[in-house]
């Protein structure tokens, strides 16, 4: 049986060392002194989430006490999941200072933390506040009194049997949830900015793995920390926008529909999931593929050749819907990009900038396991820059952004006062659309600058070993408009004798052979084809 937060805590050293009255507290006495008190939990973290499991209607919670500033201002329901649809859901998430607020005779406070407890009982203490338990000690106090009780459970099976739960109630048909790499980003960004200009009646909701992550007003959060606020919102949602698959104990409800946009533009290089031999050896990602396709009851594409590579990817059956790739609208408005981009950064105006964005690589550690791996394959950022301020002119900046899959390692590849690293920030295209020239390797993010005719190079140290085992591609790699640079000097070269006329007719001839037509309306469209849904 798997040890859980309370078990875990009665092991470690400081309960092992503790002595006298705290050790020796009770639910007894906690209860008779909960009586007509304040209650305040204090902290946010796992015991705080095994109390509501446990307790979460039989006492009144004033409010939830925290260190941690990130949390002030949140509800209960929105940090942890075990609160959410409980009668204490809206307590709020406040300072340990907003004890200066009550009488001291009014307070009781339960310390939930089972690893710092002694320093959180000296910070109450040092504010005057002598009424306070420990969960940990009492709960193992229970135990000791009845050994029979089990606390383990499955979440998995506990995740699917709330689905179930949220399934009978009523789907609430002007709501409409999105899900974006757990940010907001991608084509649900755009799409949603141009239904918020269009519609005040709709209840737009994002899941986010960052609750401080600006959205615009109008637009709900939902942490996904809180898996049980996140399958309520999606049970009883009319619309899902998702660009990558939605979470395996979520039911599909008769009346719902699942609309998917992929995390990809109107033309891709790579082959996906079904379609991808690479990345088909593990039967439960299969299976989950193969299930999300048959779910789904639109996507949104810029082009039959994209509709087509997606259909296979999903063995998806049902419509596509060209209405263009949202997310690249961002290139037509390249001013107000920039401007964004130069103030978060704070950046020189009259700098010129190159997205340099290399996609990630698959780890071989594992047979059968395909974890991605960011890989240096060596730009020399000194001689590309020279290189650029040859042919160019200006002063440039290099702006590096790993892929999302493995931005947290991109503080390896930072090299230079002139290399600003900006895997964190929210939204790739914005970059894209800052930037004066684009350098990548495999990713597809190649095309979209060029949809507005901005140069790209492509830095492809590897491309025997990338192409052979890495991943399907759907194109020729040779046959791309973009000059292919197997080592820095020819890269610099490439640089040094770009051709912008013969670059853009390149471009043209190779979009128009694809079907590709983007015109910067691509959200516009799709906002529309939503709306016109919720209508029906």
């Amino acid at each position: 049986m798997a040890m859980d937060i309370i078990d875990y805590g009665v092991r470690q050293e400081p309960y092992l060392s503790e002595k006298g009255k705290i050790k020796e507290q009770a639910w007894i006495d906690f209860e008779q002194e909960a009586s007509g008190k304040r209650l305040f939990l204090f902290g946010t973290g796992a015991g705080t989430a095994y109390f509501f499991s446990k307790y979460k209607n039989k006492y009144h919670v004033t409010g939830i006490l925290d260190n941690d500033e990130r949390w002030h201002g949140f509800t209960a329901g929105d940090i942890i999941v075990e609160a959410f649809d409980s009668v204490n859901e809206k307590a709020g998430v406040m300072p340990v200072s907003s004890l200066d607020s009550y009488r001291r005779e009014e307070i009781l406070v339960l310390i939930t933390s089972t690893k710092y407890y002694k320093e959180m009982a000296e910070q109450l203490l040092n504010l005057g506040v002598t009424a306070y338990y420990v969960l940990l000690m009492m709960e193992a106090n229970r135990r000791r009194q009845y050994p029979e009780i089990c606390e383990a459970t499955d979440i998995n099976e506990e995740m699917k049997a709330y689905a179930e739960i949220c399934c009978k109630r009523p789907i609430q048909w002007n709501k409409i949830v999105f899900r974006s790499f757990d940010t907001y980003s991608d084509h649900g960004k755009y799409i949603t900015e141009q239904l918020l200009k269009r519609s005040e009646e709709l209840d737009i909701v994002w899941i986010l793995r960052d609750l401080q992550e600006e959205v615009p007003e109008g637009v709900r959060t939902v942490w996904t920390g809180n898996w049980k606020k996140h399958i309520y919102e999606m049970e009883t949602a009319h619309i899902w926008v998702i660009n990558t698959l939605m979470p395996s104990q979520i039911i599909k409800r008769e009346g719902q529909i699942y609309i998917h946009t992929k995390h990809w533009a109107s033309i891709t290089l790579k082959k996906f999931y079904l379609d991808a031999s690479t990345i088909t050896d593990v039967p439960a990602d299969v299976e989950r593929w193969r299930h999300n396709g048959e779910c789904m009851d639109y996507v949104l594409t810029g082009s039959e050749f994209d509709a087509e590579a997606f259909r296979r990817g999903f063995e998806f059956r049902k419509e596509a819907v060209q209405v263009g790739s949202s997310r690249t609208d961002a290139m037509f408005r390249p001013e107000e990009c920039r401007s964004k981009v130069i103030d978060h950064y704070h950046l020189e105006r009259d700098h010129r900038f190159l997205l340099y964005a290399p996609t990630y690589r698959y780890s071989k550690d594992k047979p059968g396991v395909h974890s991605a791996e960011a890989r240096n394959i060596g730009l020399d950022y000194a001689m590309i820059r020279n290189a650029l301020s040859d042919r160019f002119g200006g002063e440039w900046d290099i702006l590096l952004r790993l892929h999302p899959s493995v931005a947290r390692e991109s503080g390896r590849f930072a090299e230079g006062s002139y290399v600003v690293d900006v895997s964190a920030y929210p939204d790739s295209e914005e970059l894209a659309s800052a930037s004066d020239i684009m350098i990548s390797d495999y990713s597809s993010i190649m095309f979209e600058p060029a949809f507005v005719k901005k140069p790209v190079f492509l830095f492809a140290t590897d491309k025997a070993e990338y192409i052979d085992h890495e991943y399907d591609l759907l194109l020729n790699y040779d046959a791309l408009p973009f000059p292919i640079a197997e080592t820095n000097g020819e890269l610099a070269q490439y640089i040094t004798k770009f051709d912008q006329t013969a670059y853009e007719s390149r471009v043209t001839a190779f979009l128009d052979q694809y079907g590709v037509r983007e015109d910067g309306h691509a959200s516009e469209r799709a906002a529309e084809f939503i709306l016109n849904l919720f209508h029906d």
